[in-house]
């Protein structure tokens, strides 16, 4: 029926175009047959008026010009010419066969060219007059007229074959048109069979109800029905758009925390290495690399068996593998990594369980950095090894030295010495003693010093003195290189004092007989450094680097090894560090060594002020 409908529609619009183009060229043929009359006539009478009356029309009433130009005439449209005068008809005439000459036109037309219609009789055809002033000597009011059959018929038959090969031309094309317009509405077919499924096969909610569609309605009610249901999608779209955004601010807070989490466990100072329940290795931290000598690319994509080159945390991670062992209880190794050799590494691990215990997330494994604590057990425990040699040799001395008393009877050289040796040896207990107790208030927090403005050429000529005799005993030229007018400093000056004799002491000791040390100072717009240079034996790079750390003693080479506890430096480095100061190192193995403390300067102070 729809079909039907619409091949009635178009051929009912292609006869009514049909009429339209027929009508629109008969109307063009006509203004085209009415102009070619126009110019036909006002030409001819154009050219008629230039001629002399006696020319046109001969007095004795004989053939004139008027007669020879019309006598052959070609055109079927010509009805008349003629020369009329007012008040005494046509002077001459040329008449068409069945045609009757009209009056002459007014007196008004005369000024000009003129065309005027005049109306048919019966059974005659309307004609169409041009006429114009004919100049006369005789004075007489002379005109010439001529006169044309005013086209009338718009259809001729020579022009049927022309107009029906139109007709059938666009007659033609209703057929092409249906099979385009067909064409064109199959995929809207389609989608509608489409929508149908859809509409069909998908739920409405209740928000959006899905349209109903009939496969029996036509475009327009396809169309609307096709409206309607964009409308319901574009609700469900923005329904699901809504939950997109819901869900990727879900997921970028999810992504924050995920992003701030591996933050944290990066930026901790220990390795971290995460296992899963199967035992293989699922994060690991940026500090594995340093630590254990190897790319976290090569601990997350190979197997444990394949990166791990130690077998003490192999071991302890194939215990966290899926093998039938006790993984429930934490675990911990000790061991020098195989690609590092400088380090001591600490490594933990602990189940990731839940409350019960089971093994349920995986094995969290942490390695610490060891290093300094495996150092200062080691320093510690050689230090206890020293002192107890340090203790134990004077005693020994003393206990000698003590027995040669009681047998030297009244020989006084002997009892001198013995005594000096006795006294020598308890000042260098003494001195340990007074170390050992200053590094525990120190690190007890107990010593602090109480400052006041000090005289620094008086406290370095001072500890000058007290160790020159060291010095000499030694075999050491000692020297002291101080301006007078040096700027005095904040200080305790007791305490300083003990961190100036260990660096004297270290310099005498840790040096060659004949060799020298000397003791300077020096000072710009802010600062003052005091300087203690010696042409010892100097130290390596990576004595140097450590040289100021608790219980560290330099390696020595060669048969004279110097004894020492490793508190001198550690001490004085302390004491500086209190006074608001820094301790510098500058030495060359086998030229010697320059130890400098840099203090601030203090401003002058007023009159009274205590000055020690």
């Amino acid at each position: 029926m729809k079909n039907n409908r619409l091949g009635i529609v178009l051929i009912v619009s292609s006869m009514t175009i049909i009429a339209l183009i027929l009508g629109l060229l008969l109307q063009r043929q006509h203004a085209a047959q009415v102009e070619h009359v126009r110019i036909q006539g006002l030409g001819m009478l154009r050219s008629l008026v230039a001629l002399p009356v006696a020319t046109l029309a001969p007095p004795e009433n004989g053939p004139g010009i008027l007669n020879s130009i019309f006598a052959y005439r070609d055109s079927p449209d010509f009805a008349y010419a003629a020369i009329s005068a007012a008040g005494q008809g046509n002077l001459a005439e040329v008449v068409s066969p069945g045609v009757l000459v009209p009056g002459a036109a007014p007196h008004p037309a005369l000024s000009g060219f003129a065309e005027r219609v005049v109306a048919s009789t019966e059974n005659a055809r309307s004609i169409r007059e041009f006429f114009g002033p004919l100049p006369s000597s005789d004075g007489r009011l002379l005109q010439v007229r001529i006169g044309y059959f005013q086209p009338e018929s718009l259809l001729s038959r020579r022009d049927l074959p022309f107009y029906g090969l139109i007709a059938l031309a666009v007659f033609l094309l209703v057929p092409l048109i249906h099979l385009i317009i067909k064409r064109e509405m199959a995929p809207l077919a389609a989608l509608g069979e489409q929508l149908r499924t859809i509409a069909a096969n998908q739920p409405a909610s209740a928000q959006t109800p899905a349209p109903a569609l009939d496969p029996t309605h036509d475009v327009r009610s396809l169309v609307n029905k096709l409206h309607r249901y964009l409308d319901a999608a574009t609700v469900r779209i923005r329904e699901l758009e809504q939950t997109a955004v819901a869900n990727l601010a879900q997921g970028r807070l999810l992504e924050y925390g995920s992003n701030k989490m591996q933050a944290v466990l990066q930026s901790l100072p220990d390795g971290l290495i995460v296992l899963d329940p199967a035992g293989e290795v699922t994060f690991a931290s940026g500090k594995v690399e340093h630590l254990l000598g190897m790319t976290v690319d090569e601990v997350l994509t190979q197997p444990v068996q394949a990166w791990c080159r130690d077998p003490e945390l192999a071991a302890m991670l194939a215990r966290f593998r899926n093998t039938g062992l006790d993984t429930r209880r934490p675990a911990t190794v000790e061991f020098t990594p195989a690609q590092v050799a400088d380090k001591r590494i600490w490594a933990t691990a602990q189940p990731l369980g839940g409350e019960g215990g089971a093994n349920a997330f995986g094995t969290l494994v942490v390695l610490h950095d060891a290093t300094r604590e495996h150092l200062a057990r080691q320093a510690g425990n050689d230090f206890v090894a020293h002192v107890s040699h340090e203790l134990k040799s004077p005693l020994n001395v003393i206990g000698m030295y003590g027995e040669m008393l009681e047998d030297a009877g009244d020989d006084p050289t002997l009892r001198v010495e013995a005594i000096n040796v006795i006294r020598d040896e308890v000042e260098r207990m003494t001195s340990l003693v007074n170390n050992l107790l200053n590094v525990s208030k120190l690190e007890m927090g107990n010593m602090r010093p109480e400052r006041h403005r000090v005289k620094l050429d008086e406290l370095l000529r001072d500890a000058y003195q007290q160790a020159a005799t060291r010095a000499d005993a030694a075999g050491i030229a000692l020297t002291l290189d101080v301006p007078r007018d040096i700027g005095a400093v904040a200080i305790d000056k007791d305490m300083f004092r003990i961190s100036l004799n260990n660096l004297l002491n270290n310099a005498i000791k840790y040096n060659a007989a004949g060799g020298s040390v000397t003791l300077s100072a020096q000072e710009d717009d802010t600062d003052v450094v005091i300087s203690v240079r010696d042409s010892g034996i100097g130290m390596a790079p990576e004595d140097q680097a450590r040289v100021l750390e608790k219980f560290y003693r330099v390696r020595e080479t060669g048969p004279a090894q110097r004894g020492g506890h490793g508190l001198g430096l550690y001490l004085a480095n302390q004491i500086i560090e209190l006074h608001h100061g820094r301790l510098t190192l500058k030495s060359e193995l086998g030229r010697g060594s320059v130890f400098s403390i840099h203090l601030k300067k203090m401003p002058e102070l007023v009159e009274g002020a205590n000055v020690l």
